[in-house]
């Protein structure tokens, strides 16, 4: 009889968050597939069973972190209210979602970021996750820039280099959590990314002062 193809799906994801915990503890090396089976209460048998190597098993912790990740994302951005600044808000708060924003994750993302091995393998994969959020980010940037009197001139290229700026602060507050978790806030650290943000609107009311100033001295 075969087994269930639901009971197969549930142990397999057991085993991928087990997976994620003895990467969290002992980094991409310390990670043996002997391991995280004594972790999950299995026998390495069944490891073998739903994952062929090493290599498979920790292709199979990206996807699942990728697709949670994507699934916190859509759902908190589809809830949010339609205008630009709520669907901003919505995704820098996605980035601290008590789902996806905990100690295990977070070591187990910079681990695929920093390790030599998994850098390389994951490279392409990882840029093209960063890639789509970070678009998504400038969306709604350029939309918030252009509602400003004198922000369409520029738009896009603004929208870019702010969006670059916000994506690296929520990087360096990625790395503050996993460095100091005991004194590390998220909702300062969401209120800190919309501040900067919103220093927008004292960059476009400073460019209208001098297109005014310039105006002025011109017709003088």
């Amino acid at each position: 009889m075969a087994r269930n193809p639901g009971i197969r799906s549930n142990r397999k994801k057991e085993l991928i968050e087990a997976t994620i915990y003895v990467i969290a503890a002992f980094g991409f090396h310390g990670t043996t597939v002997s391991r995280v089976a004594k972790s999950a209460n299995v026998s390495v048998g069944l490891m073998n069973f739903h994952f062929e190597s090493k290599d498979k098993l920790f292709e199979e912790v990206f996807k699942y972190l990728a697709n949670e990740y994507m699934l916190v994302w859509n759902t908190r951005v589809k809830a949010a209210p339609a205008d630009s600044w709520s669907r901003l808000e919505a995704m820098v708060e996605t980035y601290f979602d008590r789902d996806v924003f905990t100690g295990e994750k977070l070591a187990v993302w910079f681990a695929f970021w920093s390790d030599p091995e998994l850098r390389d393998k994951f490279r392409e994969a990882a840029t093209a996750v960063e890639r789509r959020y970070v678009k998504e980010l400038e969306h709604q940037i350029y939309n918030i820039c252009i509602a400003q009197p004198a922000g369409m001139a520029q738009a896009k290229k603004v929208a870019v280099r702010v969006a670059g700026a916000l994506s690296a602060m929520i990087d360096g507050f990625w790395l503050q959590a996993l460095l100091y978790p005991k004194t590390f806030k998220a909702k300062d650290a969401i209120r800190s990314c919309m501040a900067f943000v919103k220093l927008l609107d004292l960059y476009y009311d400073y460019s209208q002062k001098l297109a005014a100033a310039d105006k002025k001295k011109g017709e003088s």
